[in-house]
């Protein structure tokens, strides 16, 4: 996981106004978000079959819940997530139905261990200048 300064850190405005806004640029809100906190999600391998890298903006409900039109959301720092599929069992892995419901990636692999090229990081600040570009006009 690699995070990334971005003027989005911070930003403030409803759900619907963001996840409009991030709609159009790819991202998608990520199926294991919670009442107060979720993450929107694009893929930076978008021909893969299986994506790997992600680019994600947590996102913070400030009053109500995360995805209720006029709830006001809070934007966190931007990261890069390295995704690795697994076949067999994730050793990190909690168990139970509820857990299983609500985690859809397994533990970020560490960048020291299994670096993020750095086209994967160039291609993240060039989304990100566009985020801020359609977010903070």
């Amino acid at each position: 996981m690699i995070t990334l300064d971005s003027k989005v850190e911070n930003h403030q405005d409803h759900f619907h106004t963001i996840s409009k806004q991030l709609k159009k640029l790819g991202f998608v809100l990520g199926g294991g978000y919670g009442y107060d906190r979720g993450f929107f999600d694009k893929a930076l391998d978008e021909d893969a079959k299986v994506h790997r890298y992600y680019l994600r903006i947590p996102a913070y409900a400030t009053n109500g819940d995360l995805d209720a039109p006029k709830t006001r959301i809070e934007l966190g720092k931007p990261f890069i997530l390295k995704h690795e599929v697994l076949t067999g069992i994730d050793p990190n892995a909690e168990g139970g139905l509820a857990t299983s419901l609500v985690n859809q990636f397994s533990t970020p692999i560490p960048t020291e261990d299994h670096p993020i090229a750095d086209h994967w990081i160039r291609q993240s600040r060039s989304i990100l200048n566009h985020v801020e570009q359609a977010l903070l006009q």
